[in-house]
Protein backbone atom coordinates (compact mmCIF):
# COMPACT_ATOMS: atom_id res chain seq x y z
CA UNK A 1 0.00 0.00 0.00
CA UNK A 2 0.98 3.16 -0.44
CA UNK A 3 0.58 6.42 1.24
CA UNK A 4 -1.66 9.15 -0.32
CA UNK A 5 1.01 11.69 0.33
CA UNK A 6 3.65 9.59 -1.49
CA UNK A 7 1.24 8.55 -4.24
CA UNK A 8 0.65 12.20 -4.88
CA UNK A 9 4.53 13.50 -3.94
CA UNK A 10 5.18 10.78 -7.21
CA UNK A 11 3.10 11.87 -9.42
CA UNK A 12 3.80 15.81 -8.62
CA UNK A 13 7.11 14.84 -9.67
CA UNK A 14 6.64 12.52 -12.59
CA UNK A 15 4.37 15.95 -14.02
CA UNK A 16 7.07 18.33 -13.04
CA UNK A 17 9.76 16.24 -14.47
CA UNK A 18 8.01 14.49 -17.99
CA UNK A 19 10.35 16.45 -20.49
CA UNK A 20 13.34 14.91 -18.60
CA UNK A 21 14.84 11.30 -18.98
CA UNK A 22 12.96 9.76 -15.74
CA UNK A 23 14.23 6.21 -14.07
CA UNK A 24 11.92 4.66 -11.27
CA UNK A 25 14.99 4.98 -9.17
CA UNK A 26 14.01 8.90 -9.51
CA UNK A 27 10.15 8.69 -8.91
CA UNK A 28 11.04 6.25 -6.14
CA UNK A 29 13.25 8.63 -4.23
CA UNK A 30 10.62 11.53 -4.66
CA UNK A 31 8.31 9.48 -3.12
CA UNK A 32 11.02 8.58 -0.28
CA UNK A 33 10.92 4.71 -0.90
CA UNK A 34 12.63 1.69 -2.32
CA UNK A 35 12.60 1.30 -6.64
CA UNK A 36 11.15 -2.29 -5.26
CA UNK A 37 8.38 -1.20 -2.80
CA UNK A 38 7.34 1.78 -4.76
CA UNK A 39 6.93 0.18 -7.64
CA UNK A 40 4.41 -2.60 -6.02
CA UNK A 41 2.64 0.40 -3.80
CA UNK A 42 1.89 1.91 -7.24
CA UNK A 43 0.57 -0.63 -9.12
CA UNK A 44 -1.53 -1.37 -6.57
CA UNK A 45 -2.89 2.28 -6.17
CA UNK A 46 -3.08 3.31 -9.66
CA UNK A 47 -3.33 -0.17 -11.18
CA UNK A 48 -0.74 0.70 -13.42
CA UNK A 49 3.09 0.26 -13.55
CA UNK A 50 5.20 3.51 -13.01
CA UNK A 51 6.68 3.04 -16.50
CA UNK A 52 3.05 3.17 -18.07
CA UNK A 53 1.72 6.39 -16.03
CA UNK A 54 4.81 8.21 -17.03
CA UNK A 55 4.39 7.23 -20.38
CA UNK A 56 0.67 7.82 -20.52
CA UNK A 57 1.25 11.02 -19.08
CA UNK A 58 3.41 11.83 -21.66
CA UNK A 59 1.40 11.27 -24.39
CA UNK A 60 -1.54 13.09 -23.20
CA UNK A 61 0.45 15.97 -22.97
CA UNK A 62 1.48 15.24 -26.62
CA UNK A 63 -1.85 15.25 -27.84
CA UNK A 64 -2.67 18.51 -25.76
CA UNK A 65 0.37 20.24 -27.69
CA UNK A 66 -0.35 18.56 -31.31
CA UNK A 67 -3.79 20.24 -30.92
CA UNK A 68 -2.76 23.89 -29.31
CA UNK A 69 0.79 24.53 -30.25
CA UNK A 70 2.79 25.31 -33.44
CA UNK A 71 5.99 22.94 -32.55
CA UNK A 72 6.92 20.29 -34.79
CA UNK A 73 6.18 16.94 -34.11
CA UNK A 74 10.07 16.40 -33.42
CA UNK A 75 10.03 19.25 -31.33
CA UNK A 76 6.61 17.97 -29.14
CA UNK A 77 8.94 14.61 -28.88
CA UNK A 78 11.71 15.74 -27.56
CA UNK A 79 9.36 18.20 -25.25
CA UNK A 80 7.23 15.49 -23.67
CA UNK A 81 10.39 13.25 -22.78
CA UNK A 82 10.63 11.01 -25.86
CA UNK A 83 14.21 10.13 -26.93
CA UNK A 84 13.54 10.67 -30.40
CA UNK A 85 10.76 11.59 -32.79
CA UNK A 86 10.85 8.13 -34.15
CA UNK A 87 10.40 6.34 -30.63
CA UNK A 88 7.30 8.97 -29.95
CA UNK A 89 5.64 8.21 -32.93
CA UNK A 90 5.54 4.51 -32.91
CA UNK A 91 4.20 5.42 -28.89
CA UNK A 92 1.83 7.51 -30.09
CA UNK A 93 0.12 5.04 -32.57
CA UNK A 94 0.44 2.29 -30.64
CA UNK A 95 -1.54 4.20 -27.33
CA UNK A 96 -4.18 6.26 -29.88
CA UNK A 97 -4.07 4.39 -33.09
CA UNK A 98 -3.03 6.80 -35.13
CA UNK A 99 0.26 8.55 -35.72
CA UNK A 100 0.90 12.52 -34.11
CA UNK A 101 0.35 14.02 -37.61
CA UNK A 102 -3.18 12.64 -38.03
CA UNK A 103 -3.89 13.89 -34.75
CA UNK A 104 -3.00 16.88 -35.34
CA UNK A 105 -4.75 17.21 -38.78
CA UNK A 106 -7.61 16.88 -36.72
CA UNK A 107 -6.68 20.36 -34.98
CA UNK A 108 -10.05 21.93 -36.22
CA UNK A 109 -12.29 19.51 -34.34
CA UNK A 110 -13.14 20.67 -31.36
CA UNK A 111 -14.80 18.68 -28.50
CA UNK A 112 -13.46 15.77 -26.42
CA UNK A 113 -10.31 13.83 -27.47
CA UNK A 114 -13.38 10.51 -28.10
CA UNK A 115 -15.09 13.08 -30.78
CA UNK A 116 -11.67 13.87 -32.30
CA UNK A 117 -10.67 10.27 -32.44
CA UNK A 118 -14.29 9.56 -33.71
CA UNK A 119 -13.88 12.35 -36.58
CA UNK A 120 -10.85 10.89 -37.76
CA UNK A 121 -12.11 7.70 -38.27
CA UNK A 122 -14.39 8.79 -40.84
Amino acid sequence: MLAPWRLKRAVEFIEMNLATPLQLVDIARAAGLSPMHFAAGFRFATGRSPHAYLRDRRIERAKTKLLSDDLSIDEIAIDVGFRSQTHFITVFRRQTGHPPARWRRCSACIGEPSEVVWRMSQ
